[in-house]
């Protein structure tokens, strides 16, 4: 007898708490803050200088930009794979493939 109200109270205790879960819940709402757009006086962001050009078996990413800057690099490394990504929608210094032509920064 006792095991049996035990029960019964047990399932109106788990029932109970699944209708509140599925009516009310439990875990508060996410509220996303509406993004305000202002416009501003310069709606193109400024681009990295380039230059085009055809990469010949050999070529680097590092070779061609020091090439085209007829010395040693001023910038970073980092900074110049960054540019380099950014002017060939994504594509990374080691994936560059021979006559295909990219855009390489100029500093």
């Amino acid at each position: 007898m006792l095991k049996k109200f035990v029960a019964l109270v047990a399932a109106i205790i788990v029932l109970y708490s699944v209708y509140y879960d599925l009516k009310i819940g439990t875990i508060p709402s996410v509220t996303h803050a509406s993004e305000v757009k202002t416009p501003s006086q310069n709606t193109t962001k400024p681009t990295t200088p380039y230059e085009k050009k055809i990469v010949q078996p050999g070529d680097t990413v590092l070779t061609i930009v020091e090439q085209l800057q007829k010395g040693s690099l001023s910038v970073s490394m980092d900074k110049v794979i960054t540019d380099f990504q950014k002017l060939n929608n994504g594509i990374k210094p080691e994936e560059i493939q021979i006559g295909q032509e990219y855009k390489f920064p100029i500093y």
